[in-house]
């Protein structure tokens, strides 16, 4: 390999920036038993959409430190990603493996110290304190929320970066050696399975996902869907954030009035992008306005709210009774492994389903057979 770009803490650190570096990069990855994995990306905070920007892998001696912007293949690294010979480490993977599946890779063979950490009924699993209460080490989290898209990156940014990545190895170690001794690897295993299954998929009605502070009417929604297009056009056009063209209050403003002068509410509302405000852009919009009104109108779309999709519970004897019995195991559940780790077993959603239905649904197995084993030795029937 070529000479680093830099040494941090002893340790060479490569800066992979083209398809050729990335092709010697990943023969040596391949070669490695293990590899610690961290991704640091811009979503929809700095930039349009689920940005990579940067790609950390330590086989524990050397890190290197993968820029995808200029490489327009990494299906060599993915080939590396996806071997399920190689162990491949992370702390706090869902959103890194989200990224990976919408960029077509799946990871196999993984463990996740974030899960470990539950798993020991951690109060808190964020990498900087496990590392400085099982490493003693001390790390400069201050580039975290730093703008990953913009090049070149710094001299800090570069070794925070590394750093995520560095220390992985060791702590892995300490982490599964106090799983074992407690006897749950078989709870790890099954937890880092369902992490490999996450899959990316498109979300359906996304204009529906905005959190709007008040629920819309059946016109609103209907009226939101091409004011949402609208907006994400444009905001991929501008490479923007979307909520940066026009914000939620601002969106919500708009649906609160949709036959309102489009003019003063351009110039008048906080929450939207001055570019917006070009006469051909308000000519357009009020053009989308305009047609979803007169569709709406057409097909007779209600003004009035729709049901409550998440209704109150209800409440009879046979329902509390139900609900007391599992909470009753999970106070036992908690007393034997703990507030941190017990929601891996038994959460709240699993509860109130079951006191509703009378079904007691968990899927992971280890978790089932634990909360069946605590209500037989209480003499819970479930």
């Amino acid at each position: 390999m070529n000479q680093p770009a830099f040494v941090l803490e002893g340790r060479p650190v490569y800066l992979v920036e083209t398809e050729e570096a990335l092709a010697e990069a990943a023969s040596y990855l391949s070669q490695q038993a293990e590899l610690a994995l961290d991704l640091e990306f811009d979503q929809h905070h700095y930039t349009y959409g689920f940005t990579l920007c940067l790609i950390q892998i330590s086989d524990g001696q050397a890190c290197f430190l993968i820029d995808p912007f200029g490489i327009e293949n990494l299906q060599p690294l993915w080939q590396v990603l996806e071997d399920p010979a190689i162990i491949k480490i992370f702390h706090h993977a869902n959103n890194d493996l989200m990224l990976l599946s919408m960029l077509g890779c799946q990871v196999r063979n993984l463990i996740d110290t974030a899960v470990a950490a539950k798993i020991l009924n951690y109060a808190k699993a964020a990498l900087g304190t496990l590392l400085e209460e099982e490493l003693g080490l001390n790390l400069d989290k201050s580039q975290q929320m730093s703008n990953w898209t913009l090049r070149p990156l710094t001299k800090r940014q570069l070794e925070y970066a590394t750093l995520d990545v560095l220390h992985l190895h060791p702590l892995k170690d300490k982490m599964l050696g106090k799983v074992s001794e407690l006897g749950r690897m078989h709870w790890l295993a099954e937890e880092d399975k369902l992490l490999e299954s996450i899959v990316f998929s498109m979300p359906e009605d996304p204009h529906l996902k905005i959190k709007f502070p008040q629920r819309l009417t059946y016109l609103q929604q209907f009226i939101l869907k091409p004011i949402y297009d609208f907006r994400d056009e444009l905001a991929q056009k501008w490479n923007l954030p979307a909520g940066q063209v026009i914000n939620t209050a601002a969106l919500m403003a708009l649906l609160s009035n949709p036959e309102g002068n489009l003019n003063e509410w351009l110039h008048h509302t906080r929450g939207i992008h001055g570019r917006l405000q070009q006469d051909r852009y308000e000519a357009q919009l009020q053009r989308i306005l305009n047609g979803a009104l007169q569709e709406a109108r057409k097909r007779q779309i209600s003004n009035r709210l729709p049901s409550n999709p998440y209704p109150p519970r209800f409440k009879t004897p046979e329902t509390e009774a139900r609900r007391d019995q599992l909470c009753l195991v999970q106070k036992a559940l908690i007393d034997t492994y703990g507030a941190y780790a017990t929601p891996l077993l038994l959460d709240q959603s699993t509860i109130t389903h079951y006191s509703q239905t009378g079904d007691l649904i968990i899927q992971k197995n280890y978790a089932r057979e634990i909360v069946l084993q605590t209500a037989a030795d209480m003499g819970v029937v479930l």
